[in-house]
């Protein structure tokens, strides 16, 4: 893939468009195409319709590109084209769509934790909403993890040290691979224990501090580093493999 000739038959394109110079630039875009269709091949739906997509997506973008703005085509497209691809399988596939009955113990659990809130004015832990439910605490812990494995914008909260949880991970170079980070660090979390997943859902998604994450899971906050260290360890040696 030669990212440099697709910039440079994009922005010919853009300055005189016509049909010869809309399929030469394409043609060089293709094999992006076709890394990002295989990139998600496997989950459900066929390498050949995750490449029609990302073709069909290419156009689009060969049509909307400006470069007097000052991006690389390749940039420019490629978050475009994953878009687009991801957006198909969602709804395409069972990929990413939870199961009803975690769907519907997600629902409860929610009620739950409005209620106690109401009744407390604070946060309740997993015990108190077990103890309300009726359930097991690792049940709720599988929710939990669950409903937070479906939430991408956990990956992009803070701790109080201002870093996210891909942050504290080996980050890739700059380009497709890197724009590909969050995707894969959400399959590495789906490796993890519940109560990892718990740990890490209420230190990245809720922002508690190690402090209040103990007190809710009932750990000491010695406990919560060593496990939140494991945890990242795990994740770390699950992407790089």
């Amino acid at each position: 893939m030669d990212s440099d000739l697709m910039h440079a038959l994009a922005c010919a394109y853009a300055r005189e468009p016509d049909g010869e110079r809309l399929q030469a630039a394409l043609q060089a875009a293709l094999p992006l195409c076709a890394l990002i269709a295989r990139r998600f091949s496997g989950r459900g739906v066929e390498y050949e319709d995750l490449y029609q997509v990302a073709s069909l997506s290419c156009v689009q973008a060969l049509k909307s590109f400006d470069p007097d703005k000052g991006l690389k085509f390749s940039s420019f497209v490629t978050p475009t084209l994953t878009g687009k691809v991801r957006n198909f399988i969602r709804d395409k596939s069972s990929l990413l769509r939870t199961p009803r009955a975690v769907y519907e113990q997600a629902a409860q659990l929610t009620r739950a934790r409005e209620e106690y809130l109401r009744l407390h004015r604070e946060e309740p832990t997993p015990r108190a909403l077990a103890d309300r439910l009726g359930w097991d605490l690792p049940k709720v812990l599988t929710v939990l993890s669950a409903r937070a494995a479906k939430d991408v914008s956990s990956l992009d909260q803070t701790d109080e040290e201002g870093l996210t949880l891909g942050q504290r991970l080996p980050g890739p170079e700059a380009g497709f691979e890197q724009m590909e980070q969050r995707q894969d660090l959400r399959r590495a979390l789906a490796t993890l224990s519940p109560r990892e997943q718990a740990l890490l859902t209420l230190r990245y998604q809720h922002k508690l501090s190690q402090r209040e994450t103990a007190r809710r899971l009932g750990m000491s906050q010695m406990q919560v580093s060593r496990a939140e260290q494991r945890a990242l360890a795990a994740l770390r040696k699950e992407m790089e493999a």
